[in-house]
């Protein structure tokens, strides 16, 4: 969606630029909201919750725990890719304006 909307404001409509940026922001909370929640229960996987009797379940898949934990990785990193992007990119189009 964000490239139409690019592609529809050549002709320098900073009100479509506007959207494309603030649309990029919110998909940048999205990621990282994501994240955190797999986090969340890839540390329930580990750890386990005696509360609700949730056992530890990397000591029993523990090929599957390292595979998660090398996903979330690199899902963080590619994260920060992004959110680096997206700065530049609003960076470069203000200073057009």
């Amino acid at each position: 969606m964000s490239l139409v909307l690019t592609l529809a404001a050549r002709g320098g409509k900073k009100n479509v630029t506007l959207i494309v940026t603030i649309l990029d922001i919110v998909m940048v909370a999205l990621l990282f909201s994501a994240m955190g929640a797999a986090g969340a229960v890839g540390l329930i996987g580990l750890k386990g919750n005696s509360h609700l009797q949730w056992g530890k379940v990397c000591n029993v898949f523990d090929k599957f725990c390292h595979q998660t934990a090398a996903a979330m990785i690199l899902s963080f990193n590619g994260s920060i890719c992004y959110l680096l992007l997206v700065v530049l990119a609003t960076i470069n189009v203000y200073k057009k304006f």
